[in-house]
C-alpha cells in the first residue's frame, strides 16, 4: 500500500507544470507570408553560452517543424530574438488546520478549533522571452512567454529537453 501511495504521489506531483506560456501578436501582421527567419541573438556579459546554444537549437528545431526557412540576417524574413531572466521570489501561503477538541462539550459535539498555519518559500522563477521582428519595421509581429520555476537538472541531456519542452510549448501557438 505504501509503495502505491508513494507512485501516486510522484505521478501525481510529476504530472503538475508550473510552467506557464502567454503569446501576443499583431493582429494586422500577416505573419504566415514570410517563410524565412534568422535568430539574432548578442551574448551579454556574464551569459551561461550552453543554455543560449540550447535555446538558439530548439527554436531552430521547432521553426524548421513549422515550415520556415533559416536563413542569413540579411536576406531574412522576420528575425528571431530571444531574452532570458532569472528572479527570486517568495510565496507566502496560510492555511488553517482543524483540531478537534475532546472529550465531547456538553451534549454540543466536537468542539473544533482552527489553528493558522504560515509557510514561506522562496524559491528562483525563471522568464524566456522570444519576439518575431520584421527587419523592415523593426516592428515585434509575434511575442511569446514563457515562465516557470527553475528546477535542479544534473545533466546536460536533463537541460536540454527542459528547454525543448518548453520551447515546444511556447511555439505551438506560433503562426505556420
Amino acid at each position: 500500500m505504501r509503495i502505491f501511495l508513494a507512485l501516486f504521489l510522484a505521478l501525481l506531483i510529476g504530472g503538475c507544470s508550473s510552467l506557464k506560456v502567454a503569446t501576443d501578436y499583431d493582429p494586422d501582421a500577416d505573419i504566415s507570408a514570410p517563410k524565412s527567419f534568422a535568430i539574432v541573438h548578442k551574448t551579454l556579459e556574464g551569459e551561461d553560452t550552453l543554455t543560449a546554444d540550447r535555446i538558439i537549437a530548439a527554436l531552430q528545431n521547432e521553426l524548421k517543424a513549422k515550415g520556415y526557412t533559416e536563413t542569413t540576417q540579411e536576406s531574412a524574413d522576420f528575425y528571431i530574438l530571444f531574452h532570458t531572466g532569472v528572479t527570486s521570489k517568495t510565496r507566502i501561503d496560510t492555511d488553517y488546520q482543524y483540531v478537534n477538541m475532546y472529550p465531547y462539550s456538553y451534549g454540543y459535539g466536537y468542539q473544533t478549533i482552527a489553528i493558522p498555519q504560515t509557510r514561506t518559500y522562496t524559491y528562483d522563477e525563471g522568464k524566456l522571452i522570444v519576439d518575431a521582428v520584421v527587419p523592415q519595421k523593426n516592428k515585434i509581429i509575434w511575442r511569446g512567454t514563457a515562465v516557470d520555476y527553475l528546477k535542479s537538472m544534473k545533466t546536460p541531456q536533463e537541460k536540454t529537453n527542459y528547454i525543448n519542452k518548453v520551447l515546444k510549448a511556447l511555439m505551438q501557438k506560433f503562426p505556420k
